[in-house]
């Protein structure tokens, strides 16, 4: 291995990120355990795990997607008043 290297020859790439666009890619570690569930749900639904992981984020993000415990609280609640 060199003790330097000359990186004035390298050329920039083109960023693959297009501004303004409608999706920004990222990077994100998942549990395996948790990827591989969301990989069988996908494959029975019939779509990619990417748009599935999109998905269930959007309807986070949107308040589409309810927790089940948050609203059997709700619920319990209803009933004691």
């Amino acid at each position: 291995m060199k003790d330097k290297y000359d990186f004035s020859k390298l050329k920039k790439r083109e960023s693959k990120i297009v501004p303004g666009a409608d999706r920004t890619p990222i990077s994100i570690k998942l549990n395996a355990n948790d990827l591989a569930g969301i990989k069988k749900e996908a494959i029975r639904l019939g779509i990619p795990y990417q748009t599935l992981i999109n998905s269930v984020l959007h309807r986070f993000v949107t308040g589409e997607l309810i927790d089940r415990r948050e609203s059997k609280k709700s619920k319990e609640k209803d009933v004691e008043i």
